[in-house]
């Protein structure tokens, strides 16, 4: 079975005990397809048999019912001028049975992408999300809308589609053990994959669509962490045993690694996953509701619908549905290295989000320094900015296929914090050493259980992925850092209102030592300006040249650095992609270490900061002081301006006095003096906002009032917003 007509045979997506998944596509057309076949049944008994035929035309019905459903894959009715194909396809099919044809997704399963190296501890709390999301949606309907319990709930029935934007959509697939369950009807057999059924199918082989409620707190917690919850290593009599016992608070049970007959009830969430804590903390009360070995109660109703006389909803639908709803804003504090992250809502203030910062950052209110990272949305903290405003949706996937996929990847946070002070002080990155890695370190623990060992390798591989994510976010936030200084300067324009001022004042100035040397040559014109005038405005013109021309050295050294240093970050993120060699790690051990690989693995992955992280920290120190020379150099412009307003009234003021006197003079030569003077400064450009023909007017008062709205003007051009 290889190609029919225009169809081609593309490939096996999935294989089970008796039956299999092939993959088609129409090479006229390009329509893609999954096809479902029977491959064996001989081994199966007659009255097998029968109830595989059942099952097969139950998920045959079912998928021509879920056409349309974004959640649940759908089957496929193909035309007219494909008949001869389907015919084809069912006259080479076992047992008589039609082949079920259902529309093709194109991402593999939920299986496969945890089975990714990068997930070995559980997937991104994007993914979590929306598998959980989509999950519920396919539930819900199946259970309200079509009665059926789907009782076969795993990740490999989770199927991925992606769209051509790149996204992803999960849906729900394999309806061969789905089953109806009306209301008030206990189904009773035990069916599913052994460690994804609910206590009570194996217990008493009587349940109803709760069961599904379980499995799916079962997926969650894999999604979650990389690992079934109830000790999987064990075998079905001790599992089941232990989930009889256990409260109904606990949400995973695991093995003693002193003693193996020796269980210990979780009623946390291990440390390692990828979940933030305001989401997980919600997180682990669905789950304790999820995975209650007690049906009634883990299928209890919302209770106040129920007396309003409304439909009842499944009180875990509705709890799932309010943790999905969490926004969390995920910001990273450069000099604790701490990854923070805190659930924002609309009525939340900066003022509350600061307090949370300073609580967990141990820094003063005045030191909270936030940098958004480049092209946030809302581009700018203002007083007006409230926490929700900072949150970007989509910035949420930060999963390293999506990082890698995307063309520009979205930043590992939505905010970057540093100390504000010009005495900073950064705390060495800590390991995220497991209690387990703790126990097994020391070499008078022994041991040689495999689940012990595959748990070692699965949390040495985790420590030395958040070292290198905080390497990864820690660079960003100092490239984002210096990216922003860049951006202050060049778009505020410091340097060329400097220079402005400077060049303005300067042929200012050199107009009228001109003019003033021109008329101690023509002494006809009695231009009467004092010697100590001239003095007084030169000093006060030297002093103003020597502050600008520092304010100004002061931004070209910011800018240059803050280039320098965005450069030196990206081959830094470049050159640091695998700092800690966690490739190298995953390669020789994730599959399973002994202890004695695990303790040189401890010396030879460096649970201490490497040499590199150091460099990484003194260049976030060099950025520390060119923002504080910056800084600086804001403050400085203020006292520049002073002066350049002193200077330019000097100037106003001898043009003045000269203009009179030679207004005066002009009775007693026979040459109009005063016509060649307002010749000379009409050449005189006061930062392109008029020349002296605002002064051809000898009147006192109005070159006063010109020379004070020049100067107003002036002033208000070079208006610095502090930082």
């Amino acid at each position: 079975m290889n190609s029919w007509r225009n169809w081609q045979l593309q490939g096996k997506l999935g294989q089970g005990g008796f039956g299999e998944v092939l993959h088609w596509q129409n090479k006229t057309t390009g329509q893609e397809i999954a096809t479902k076949h029977i491959k064996d049944v001989n081994s199966l008994g007659a009255d097998q048999q029968v109830k595989l035929k059942d099952r097969w035309m139950m998920e045959l019905k079912f998928t021509r019912a879920f056409r349309k459903l974004p959640n649940i894959v759908a089957g496929v009715c193909l035309g007219n001028d494909d008949a001869s194909f389907v015919a084809y396809l069912n006259s080479a099919h076992k047992c008589r049975l039609p082949v079920i044809i259902l529309e093709f997704c194109n991402g593999g399963d939920v299986r496969k992408q945890l089975q990714m190296h990068e997930n070995a501890n559980g997937l991104s709390e994007f993914e979590v999300r929306e598998i959980l999301g989509a999950l519920r949606k396919a539930l819900h309907f199946l259970h309200s809308e079509c009665k059926v319990c789907h009782r076969d709930l795993k990740p490999d029935n989770i199927v991925i589609h992606r769209q051509k934007d790149g996204s992803k959509t999960y849906k729900l697939t394999d309806f061969g053990l789905a089953r109806g369950a009306p209301d008030q009807t206990m189904l009773q057999s035990v069916v599913g994959t052994r460690h994804y059924f609910a206590p009570e199918v194996v217990e008493t082989g009587v349940y109803n669509t709760t069961v599904d409620y379980w499995s799916m707190g079962i997926i969650a917690y894999e999604l979650a962490t990389g690992e079934l919850p109830f000790i999987p290593h064990q075998t079905p009599r001790n599992i089941l045993v232990n989930l009889l016992k256990k409260t109904s608070d606990c949400i995973a049970i695991t093995e003693d690694p002193h003693d193996a007959s020796r269980f210990l009830f979780q009623t946390e969430l291990p440390r390692e996953h990828h979940l933030t804590e305001p989401f997980a903390r919600q997180f682990l009360l669905w789950l304790r509701l999820a995975l209650d070995s007690d049906y009634k109660r883990r299928g209890q109703l919302e209770s106040d619908k129920v007396h309003s006389g409304t439909v009842p909803n499944p009180f875990v639908f509705s709890y799932l549905d309010k943790l999905l709803q969490i926004r969390v804003l995920t910001i990273f504090a450069m000099n604790s290295f701490k990854f923070l992250a805190y659930a924002v809502t609309a009525d939340m203030t900066m003022q509350e989000l600061n307090g949370l910062i300073c609580r967990d950052t141990k820094l003063a209110s005045s030191e909270v320094y936030c940098v958004l990272p480049t092209n946030h949305p809302h581009e700018r903290i203002t007083p007006n900015t409230r926490p929700l405003d900072l949150y970007v949706h989509e910035w949420s996937d930060t999963s390293r296929e999506t990082l890698k996929s995307t063309k520009i990847p979205p930043p590992p946070v939505m905010l970057f914090v540093f100390q504000a002070s010009d005495k900073c002080v950064y705390s060495d990155p800590e390991p995220r050493v497991s209690k387990l890695m703790l126990t097994c370190n020391p070499s008078s623990f022994q041991t040689d259980s495999s689940w012990v060992l595959r748990r070692l390798a699965l949390d040495m591989h985790y420590m030395l992925a958040m070292q290198q994510k905080q390497v990864d976010m820690f660079l960003m936030g100092i490239r984002e850092r210096a990216l922003l200084l860049e951006d202050e300067i060049v778009t505020n324009q410091f340097i060329t209102a400097i220079n402005d001022q400077i060049l303005t004042t300067a042929e200012a100035y050199n107009m009228l030592l001109r003019l003033r040397t021109a008329s101690v040559q023509e002494q006809n014109m009695s231009i009467q300006v004092t010697d100590s005038d001239w003095k007084l405005l030169a000093d006060t013109y030297q002093e103003t040249n020597n502050i600008a021309r520092a304010i100004k050295d002061r931004f070209e050294s910011c800018l240059r650095g803050a280039r320098a240093i965005e450069k030196a970050t990206s081959q830094l993120l470049n050159q640091y992609v695998d700092v800690f060699d966690l490739a190298a790690f995953d390669h020789d051990y994730l599959a399973g270490i002994s202890l004695g690989q695990f303790r040189k693995a401890v010396n030879q992955f460096a649970m201490s900061p490497s040499q590199e992280v150091k460099r990484v920290m003194e260049t976030a120190k060099e950025i520390d002081s060119l923002h504080l020379l910056f800084i600086k150099a804001i403050k400085a412009v203020a006292k520049a301006m002073q002066k350049f307003a002193e200077i330019k009234e000097q100037l106003f003021q001898l043009n003045f006095k000269m203009l009179s006197s030679a207004a005066a003079a002009s009775a007693h030569v026979s040459a109009p003096p005063p016509m060649l003077l307002e010749h000379s400064m009409g050449r005189l450009k006061m930062n392109s906002m008029g020349d002296s023909s605002d002064f051809d007017s000898l009147t006192t008062n109005n070159v006063i009032d010109e020379a004070n709205r020049l100067d107003k003007m002036l002033r208000a051009d070079m208006e610095i917003d502090s930082i």
